[in-house]
């Protein structure tokens, strides 16, 4: 007998006991949907992160100070206090730049102060005025809609030039004016002294990105930043030496990242070799991320394995119900056997029954774990929007069944199919064919 005669066979056999071959495929339905609907989840949970944390600038790397370690492990400065000294400067910074041009940005800031401005119809439009250097925005993910962002000359000329919001345009300026290359004094704090300021770019207002406004607040109420050139703070503070505990720099994605690592180690290490106290300490976010989803990968593998552990009694119901149809189609093994059938063909037709019922189950289990991940993904959408709008902008739910957790599922199925299946089939195939003819 053939294989496609066996499965003929078997689907004929099921078809007759709908109810029952259904009964006994529950098993491998809940083992497998559960499989599929955890891998699908985790999957989804890895993809949100990453599309979510991709929106903050994961190219990036902080560099911050940590007390050196000695050859014997330990720590040789015990005070712990960071002179001015021994801290980043902003002309260390800049050296990296110039070592490997192309690779870096930096992306510091420094709050100046508030100020307000005198629009067209003499209303007060208040904001914030912040240093930048040119990776603040690239690193927030903050979009430039008109003319260009806080520039590298900018800063090292000590230009007075700003970004400014939609928002802050629609505030001071009529509708339809074109704002680049027009200028905006600002009356600076408390002090009331007055910084002109030539407007360079108009930054798209996120309030997922950056501060969301209370709701019903009018428009020319609305607060938002304006951004200067870093040194063009630092020059109106009256600060000449820059330094910092910490920095942060983004990497430009061309460049490998472990080759950018390394760069900026090598950098540092010779920039701090003399120091006897402190040296640089590199933390990677894409290395933060990456550690994230090795944990989601362990967590949902690990519970993936216990729900798999489901299908263990699936495959038992398998052999229980194969028995029971042996038993009841004794004598039509009876019969096949003083015919001529082989020992081989009876047991191939029964692992053949058993691996089809598990592998409906799996099909069907499949089909109801992908369906399980969709629905719980529009769950969280529609939990998102309504109850956190705020973040709406910024968190995208991906669905990601795994497709290696689908084939997987499914040579499984017809691996427990044949392994639960064959004790049944190698006992009819044994049978003694009078023994078997004379059964009532």
């Amino acid at each position: 007998m053939t294989l496609i005669e066996n499965i003929r066979l078997a689907i004929t056999a099921l078809w007759a006991n709908k109810m029952r071959s259904l009964l006994t495929m529950l098993g491998i339905i809940i083992g497998i949907s559960a499989v599929i609907t955890i891998t699908t989840i985790g999957n989804s949970i890895q993809e949100t992160l990453s599309s979510t944390f991709e929106q903050f600038g994961m190219n990036s790397f902080i560099i911050m100070l940590t007390p050196k370690i000695s050859d014997e492990g330990d720590y040789q400065n015990t005070e712990y206090t960071i002179k001015d000294e021994d801290k980043i400067t902003y002309k260390m910074l800049n050296g990296l730049i110039d070592s490997y041009p192309d690779q870096f940005e930096l992306s510091l800031s420094e709050g100046y102060a508030n100020a307000e401005s005198i629009n067209y119809r003499k209303e007060n439009v208040k904001t914030q005025i912040t240093g930048i250097t040119s990776g603040v925005l690239k690193q927030s993910k903050i979009d430039i809609i008109q003319g260009r962002n806080i520039s590298q000359q900018d800063n090292l000329k000590k230009k007075h030039t700003v970004v400014v919001s939609d928002i802050f345009v629609n505030q001071y300026f009529p509708e339809n004016a074109k704002p680049i290359g027009e200028t905006v004094s600002f009356s600076i704090g408390d002090s009331g002294e007055t910084q002109t300021f030539t407007i360079v770019g108009v930054y798209e207002y996120s309030e997922s990105k950056l501060v969301r406004f209370k709701p019903g607040t009018r428009e020319i109420d609305k607060e938002t930043l304006a951004y200067v050139p870093l040194n063009t703070v630092y020059e109106l503070k009256n600060i000449s030496e820059m330094t910092y505990d910490y920095a942060t720099i983004i990497w430009n994605t061309d460049f490998d990242m472990n080759v950018v690592e390394n760069n900026i180690k090598e950098y540092f290490e010779s920039a701090y070799q003399h120091n006897k106290n402190w040296e640089v300490y590199i933390e990677n976010e894409q290395g933060t991320v990456d550690t994230i989803n090795t944990v989601l990968n362990v967590v949902t593998i690990a519970i993936s394995v216990i729900a798999a552990i489901s299908l263990i009694v699936g495959g038992v119901g398998v052999m229980n119900i194969m028995l029971v149809s042996i038993v009841e189609r004794t004598k039509e093994i009876g019969v096949r056997k003083a015919i001529g059938a082989k020992n081989s063909s009876i047991r191939q037709q029964f692992v053949v029954e058993a691996v089809i019922i598990c592998l409906i189950g799996g099909i069907i289990g499949i089909m109801i774990g992908v369906l399980n991940g969709i629905l719980i993904g529009k769950i969280a959408l529609f939990a998102i929007s309504n109850f956190y709008p705020e973040y709406k902008e910024i968190i995208s739910v991906s669905i990601q069944p795994s497709v290696t957790a689908i084939l997987v599922s499914v040579i499984f199925s017809m691996l427990t199919g044949i392994f639960f299946g064959y004790y049944p089939a190698n006992k009819a195939a044994n049978m003694n064919p009078i023994d078997a003819l004379r059964y009532d």
